[in-house]
């Protein structure tokens, strides 16, 4: 999760968004109405629904360009659970709540990469050891798992050479 978001009320401009995203750099920015998130804003939506169609961004409402209804996690959902929210829902982008205020970001760009900040992403660490491709066991060492392949699926004898009870 990236803690560092820009946030702008849905009344103020374009430009205003941008200057936000750009202060903290960020690539969106959270459409607030009070105290509640209603939207986003990303890069994408300023370029191609603001520039490119030759509109002024001064004079363009946030609210006029964001995406919504905004999509959101809890603080407590586990990083799998925030990929799984927004591949299934083609997002690259989740507002991480708690008690539905906003409190960071998670995007898609800083689960691949790495570059999220604060909370250590300990379920996407590689394990240590090797894993039986059968059974799914864990095993120290890869003598260990040719062993309990050996042993338990293929029957003793056989991934050491001895072909005798072919």
């Amino acid at each position: 999760m990236t803690k560092g978001y820009a946030q702008v009320g849905e009344d103020e401009s374009v430009h205003l968004a941008a200057a936000a995203m750009k202060k903290v750099g960020a690539t969106e920015a959270i459409v607030m109405k009070g105290k509640a998130p209603v939207g986003i804003i990303t890069e994408r939506d300023i370029l191609y629904k603001v520039v490119a169609q030759g509109l002024a961004p001064q004079q363009v409402k946030s609210k006029d360009v964001m995406s919504s209804p905004l999509q959101t996690i809890d603080e407590s959902a586990k990083v799998a659970a925030a990929i799984s929210k927004m591949s299934s829902l083609g997002l690259r982008r989740l507002v991480v709540t708690r008690g539905g205020e906003p409190v960071g970001m998670v995007t898609q760009k800083a689960v691949v990469s790495g570059q999220g900040q604060g909370v250590p992403l300990p379920e996407l660490a590689k394990p240590s050891g090797v894993s039986c491709p059968y059974c799914g066991a864990a095993m120290k060492t890869q003598a260990d798992l040719s062993k309990h392949i050996d042993q338990v699926h293929l029957g003793l004898g056989l991934l050491e050479g001895d072909r005798s009870k072919w």
